[in-house]
């Protein structure tokens, strides 16, 4: 009676000792994972898995590819060291890459390689899948929503583009772009300033920003330019477009550019003149018009110019009639050339000379009064 008790109360505290270390003991356990087991890979190339080693107490964990492919090389790698083994935290795992390196030789099919973890918490094996297949490195791209930007020649064009990694592996490109002669480009990561070149990791995406300054005077017209990033053997390239709308600017002068005539009361007087299209885009039905002093007359010969393109000139005729009644002196006409997209003026000084006619009529004047007065003195002066 006395055994049955003391067996049956070594059995009763036994119970309660299991239930307290069983749970220890799942917690000591180890385990070594990754989110993607299975991949596709090419033949000739790499790839790398990223692992978890994942302890339930505080141990060192010993890691080893226990089986491969013959000629397959593989390599574990941590903190930027080939490795062998890791110390795992239960809150901390530490991560760890396998380095795959598949042969150029490697048959179609799906090939097996296990990772193994052990420690004091007991052994976990990892089998990784990789299956054969072509083409499936990825590409690179790079993409714009608004490929075409439109403004005049004196604006700054800045295009937002999208860079995308759809390779494994992490890539560090170099940017390049290129326009018309004489043409600012440059294109850097979004964001940056000085930076020439990007770094974006495998599967993702990253900015990159286009900035473009024409010569203020680039005439109008589509231009093209063009981007690309390269990189660890890979490369994107972007077709982009900047339309010159032109900038618009004209003067009105003389073919000497002095503003100023010489003019006869009651006659009329041919002034040339020279419309300058100093724009970039073509000015269209350019009209003159004139504002002279009370009683002038000022017309234009042609009236309106048809077209000047950039950078050209049109000859003009200003023909300038003054009042008969202007007596000798300075005037001001104020001439303009307008066009629908800009207008300009210029002032010019006239001065008004008398007509010969009464130069004539003076002078005649002048002897009547001296012949007058010899008459009157060859009467009256011997009395």
């Amino acid at each position: 009676m006395n055994t049955y008790r003391v067996f049956l109360l070594g059995t009763v505290l036994a119970i309660p000792m299991m239930l307290v270390h069983a749970p220890a003991a799942a917690q000591e356990g180890i385990q070594v994972r990754t989110p993607y087991p299975a991949v596709a890979v090419e033949a000739g190339e790499s790839v790398t898995f990223d692992l978890e080693v994942v302890a339930g107490s505080p141990q060192s964990v010993a890691l080893d590819v226990t089986e491969r492919p013959e000629g397959w090389n593989a390599t574990l790698r941590g903190g930027g060291f080939v490795i062998d083994g890791v110390f795992a935290r239960p809150q901390e795992p530490p991560s760890v890459q396998l380095e795959v390196e598949v042969p150029a030789d490697a048959g179609e099919g799906t090939h097996e390689i296990v990772v193994v973890a052990d420690g004091s918490g007991g052994e976990s094996r990892l089998p990784l899948r990789l299956r054969i297949a072509e083409a499936v490195a990825g590409s690179v791209e790079l993409r714009s929503e608004f490929p075409s930007l439109r403004g005049a020649s004196d604006t700054t064009f800045t295009f937002d583009l999208e860079l995308a990694n759809n390779t494994p592996e992490e890539i560090g490109f170099q940017l390049e772009a290129a326009g018309p002669e004489g043409w600012a480009v440059e294109a850097r990561p979004s964001g940056e300033q000085q930076a020439a070149t990007a770094t974006v990791a495998g599967g993702e995406t990253a900015g990159v920003q286009v900035e473009v300054d024409p010569p203020d005077d680039a005439t109008a017209g589509a231009y093209p330019i063009g981007v690309r990033a390269s990189g660890g053997g890979q490369e994107a390239s972007a077709e982009l477009e900047v339309e010159i709308t032109g900038n618009y600017a004209m003067t009105l002068t003389t073919p000497d550019e002095r503003l100023n005539a010489e003019v006869t009361s009651g006659r009329s007087t041919r002034v040339p003149l020279v419309i300058r299209n100093d724009g970039s885009a073509p000015l269209q039905a350019v009209a003159l018009s004139a504002d002279p002093p009370t009683d002038w007359e000022v017309t234009f010969e042609p009236e309106t110019v048809e077209q000047i393109p950039p950078g050209e000139v049109a000859e003009v005729t200003a023909t300038i009639a003054p009042s008969g009644e202007a007596v000798a002196g300075d005037y001001v006409t104020t001439l303009e050339a307008s066009a629908e997209q800009t207008t300009t003026s210029a002032d010019l000084r006239m001065t008004v000379q008398t007509s010969r006619m009464w130069g004539v009529v003076g002078i005649g004047l002048i002897g009547a009064a001296v012949a007058g007065v010899a008459w009157v003195f060859r009467r009256y002066g011997r009395r």
